[in-house]
């Protein structure tokens, strides 16, 4: 009698990946700018100045992708999730008693090296693990819940904030992160199926059968950091990362637009709900597409509606209008974290995936950290936003060139890698339980 299969744990790192993808970056980096304004009032400063933390913030998270790229593969990713949680709560609650400008600019530091421990990075290693096929669709799935925790809190952070204070409300969000994410870390995560004795989802075990069981787990394929740092598409895979983090970074200033536009913050918190509804309703679409037509038609498609998006802001002066503007922008966003890992693994392969994807999002937080101060220093400047958001769709027609420039000139990598994805060598012993799994 055949036993039923069980359910492959793949499915719960998906779950928990959605968990610290929805609290940890949905509080950083999409919900965070309703207190731009309040924050900026109550200190007696512009909202640019406040907007620099968050530059440093990307400075921080600089440095803790390049510190999540070394450790992750090595040390066991419970241990470095639950501290970078603790540590992004201890920020919250330190943020909450600021009383001068310079307490933002310090404590940007370590929030920006506790979300590079949380997301994108761990999370794209994670899926890349567990996944060698649906790998698109899961990371859309995954990416896609940034967008929930954002669309929910920005019109409750707002609402809180009028209530009861943003000091009150930081404290909240870090009450967020410690109930959410931390029993996630511990309970939930594991490095790779081989902690388990499993094989990532997709590979054929009749592949065990046929190599006799000998010794393995699948066998790292693809190309070495250092045969791909000789490459050009690996620097306008790089590129491609930090166009598409600028080109989206404009959406955590809609609070601020929308006060220049007269429409109050309010209104600019419902824009910012609607832009992170449109990555929950998109990214998933996103990742089906990435897998069935190809990563370099998706990002093709998503930069232009994204593109158009932000032009369409920058001109739009009613509320219906800026609500279309706003939503096609979204779709935009929705690559911004999918797209590029998703090149990288796909031109670059398995073999030092994490070493490459940890510069690839390197790139991405140094200019996504720009993005913050660049868009508010020039409406400060102009006091108007829509220099700004032509910017940003220019920023998302230069990110279709290098998609397709990177993933044309790494087609013969693409298509090795694909062909080695069907014929993994195994390595390690695994019990006839664990291949009916």
């Amino acid at each position: 009698m055949n036993k039923k299969p069980k359910l492959h744990y793949c499915w719960i790192i998906l779950i928990g990946t959605c968990i610290m993808m929805s609290v940890g970056f949905g509080m950083c980096l999409n919900s965070v700018g309703v207190f731009l304004p309040f924050v900026a009032d109550s200190l007696g400063v512009t909202k640019g100045q406040v907007s620099y933390y968050m530059t440093i913030q990307g400075f921080g998270m600089i440095i803790g992708m390049y510190l999540a790229g070394k450790l992750i593969p090595r040390k066991n990713i419970k241990i470095l999730l639950s501290i970078a949680t603790i540590l992004m709560a201890v920020c919250f609650f330190i943020l909450s008693g600021g009383t001068h400008l310079y307490h933002w600019y310090i404590v940007a530091i370590p929030l920006g090296i506790s979300v590079a421990f949380i997301a994108p990075l761990p999370i794209s290693i994670l899926i890349s693990n567990w996944f060698e096929k649906k790998r698109g669709l899961a990371s859309g799935i995954a990416f896609a819940f940034s967008g929930i925790t954002g669309s929910i809190l920005s019109p409750l952070a707002t609402k809180m904030i009028s209530a009861f204070g943003w000091q009150t409300t930081y404290r909240f969000y870090g009450l967020l992160a410690l109930v959410f994410m931390l029993p996630t870390a511990i309970f939930l995560l594991v490095n790779s199926p081989e902690k388990k004795g499993l094989l990532p989802y997709g590979v054929d075990t009749s592949e065990l059968h046929k190599a006799e069981k000998k010794k393995a787990v699948p066998v790292s394929y693809g190309t070495s950091l250092k045969d791909a740092l000789r490459m050009p598409i690996f620097y306008t895979s790089i590129l491609l990362a930090g166009f598409l983090s600028i080109a989206g970074g404009f959406s955590q200033q809609f609070p601020n637009h929308a006060v220049t536009m007269g429409m109050g913050a309010e209104f600019g918190s419902y824009l910012v709900s609607i832009c992170m509804m449109m990555q929950l309703v998109a990214n998933v679409p996103l990742g089906i597409l990435c897998d069935k037509i190809g990563v370099r038609l998706s990002a093709t498609l998503y930069s232009a509606v994204g593109g158009a998006g932000a032009l369409l802001l920058a001109t739009a002066g009613t509320a219906p209008l800026m609500y279309l503007g706003c939503a096609m922008y979204g779709i935009g966003i929705c690559q911004t974290m999918v797209i590029s890992p998703q090149v990288a693994r796909e031109i670059f392969g398995k073999k030092d995936y994490g070493q490459i994807n940890s510069i690839v999002m390197m790139c991405f937080a140094l200019f996504g950290a720009f993005s913050h101060t660049v868009y508010a220093s020039i409406a400060d400047a102009r006091g108007s936003y829509a220099l700004s958001l032509a910017l940003a769709g220019i920023f998302y027609l230069v990110s279709i060139f290098l998609v397709n420039f990177s993933c044309l000139g790494g087609k013969s990598l693409m298509e090795e890698n694909r062909r080695m994805e069907g014929k993994i060598v195994i390595k390690q012993q695994f019990s006839e339980e664990n291949i009916a799994e």
